[in-house]
């Protein structure tokens, strides 16, 4: 009825592998948009850099959209979301998790000593290094906080060890910022592509050593805040495996190399995780 529909806000996600060829597919942002079909759409790998940004790719009639850029010298990574003004507009929006990337040089030290990470071995140079590569956006809406993230990728076992570090600092990174919001009673979202396949069930690999394969520290984390993870008892609830709990072959991720999406053969990566 008209009540329930009011109290409906459809958020989407969805990794689209470079937005400008995504929107040209589409007709333009608008059309891309209005397919969609949702009233907060989350975007991860836009593969932008802030130069290259025009108003096409970022301006829609009856949209708001908020950005993180990679600030290395390649289109790479980045994140965007955009809000239906007629849904949901957020009261507040940052780009990053540490809260130091727009700050000038000589505000930065300040900030530390008054965040969340006084305390903490985190140096200003650290934060800034987690936050560089636009893996992140925080949109706050009032009755819920949504962070939108594009984690990092580890494509091979020689994966060398500073991507590896950037990873699982990412993923404390956000635990941090997350459980202080959970400490306000707040309502927290995080979607996106997380890199992370939480169960055997979520990858089409066949595994050798299945316990080897869940150690390994992403999955450790993420079981650790999982209410319904080998751990148990953490705040988030993986909304997909709530409404299906033992559905197989339900991937978001498939090799272009070998054409694997034909076959459906692929891994869950991207997570609607919800707390509080």
């Amino acid at each position: 009825g008209p009540c329930a529909d009011q109290r409906t806000l459809k958020i989407l996600s969805w990794n689209v592998n470079g937005l400008r060829p995504t929107a040209a597919k589409f007709g333009g942002l608008s059309k891309l948009l209005e397919v969609l079909d949702a009233d907060v759409i989350c975007i991860q790998e836009h593969k932008l850099r802030k130069c290259d940004l025009t108003s096409d790719l970022a301006l829609a009639d009856g949209w708001e959209s908020f950005f993180a850029f990679n600030r290395g010298n390649q289109g790479y990574s980045g994140v965007a979301t955009f809000c239906k003004h007629s849904k949901t507009m957020p009261v507040y929006a940052e780009e990053g998790l540490c809260g130091v990337l727009n700050l000038q040089p000589a505000e930065r030290s300040q900030a530390l000593k008054d965040s969340i990470w006084t305390g903490s071995s985190y140096t200003v140079e650290d934060l800034m290094a987690i936050d560089r590569e636009g893996r992140v956006v925080i949109t706050d809406h009032g009755s819920f906080v949504l962070f939108n993230m594009y984690g990092v990728a580890i494509t091979g076992e020689d994966e060398n060890y500073e991507r590896r570090t950037l990873k699982m600092a990412l993923c404390k990174t956000l635990e941090a910022r997350v459980m202080a919001y959970l400490q306000q009673g707040r309502r927290v979202l995080v979607v996106g592509d997380l890199n992370i396949s939480p169960r055997p069930l979520d990858t089409c690999q066949v595994l050798q050593d299945v316990d080897e394969w869940m150690s390994s520290r992403p999955r450790q984390w993420l079981y650790r805040l999982s209410h319904d993870g080998p751990c148990g008892g953490g705040p988030f609830v993986d909304t997909f495996r709530m409404f299906h709990p033992t559905r197989s072959a339900a991937f978001t991720c498939w090799s272009t190399a070998t054409g694997g999406r034909v076959n459906n053969y692929g891994t869950r990566l991207d997570l609607l995780l919800a707390a509080g």
